[in-house]
């Protein structure tokens, strides 16, 4: 296993040659349309700012009055790793994703593309919105990702 010093040393050489910083805020920039979108077409959400995380993911949330009484949210997610965009339901706490997990987890039929990464304590449960967003078309990436969040809200709302 490498040492700290090893590892910064490589973090250092990969953005001395550039590209790391340029994708990095041209996800972040994505992001930043993509919110504003979401504020624009649906202002029944309250739209979070965005969380930038430590590039493991970036998001923003979605709530309503509804969502927040119960304490739960939805997150638009990008998953610098993988690569992609997921839509979470998440939780205010621990203990109400748990309560939660357990009603979805019997109420979802077996053909909805939804699942749960047993590794990820942050969401209850998941959607991949597209594997593969193609940044180049940004328009139509907005449209694939603001598709697939409704229809995952309109799965798990009416089960919640």
């Amino acid at each position: 296993m490498k040492t700290l010093n090893e590892l910064i040393e490589g973090y250092t050489h990969h953005l001395q040659q550039g590209e790391i910083q340029i994708a990095y805020k041209g996800i972040l920039e994505f992001l930043g349309k993509l919110r504003a979108e979401f504020i624009k077409n649906h202002p029944h959400y309250d739209v979070s700012s965005i969380y930038q995380g430590y590039m493991d993911m970036s998001y923003f949330s979605l709530s309503t009055k509804s969502l927040k009484d119960k304490g739960l949210k939805i997150a638009i997610v990008y998953l610098h790793e993988k690569g992609h965009f997921e839509v979470w339901l998440s939780a205010r706490n621990r203990e109400i994703a748990k309560s939660y997990a357990s009603i979805l987890d019997r109420n979802i039929p077996s053909d909805v593309n939804v699942f749960h990464e047993i590794n990820n304590p942050d969401a209850i449960i998941e959607c991949i919105l597209t594997p593969t967003p193609d940044f180049e078309d940004q328009s139509s990436l907005i449209d694939t990702i603001d598709k697939g969040v409704k229809k995952f809200v309109l799965t798990i709302i009416d089960r919640l």
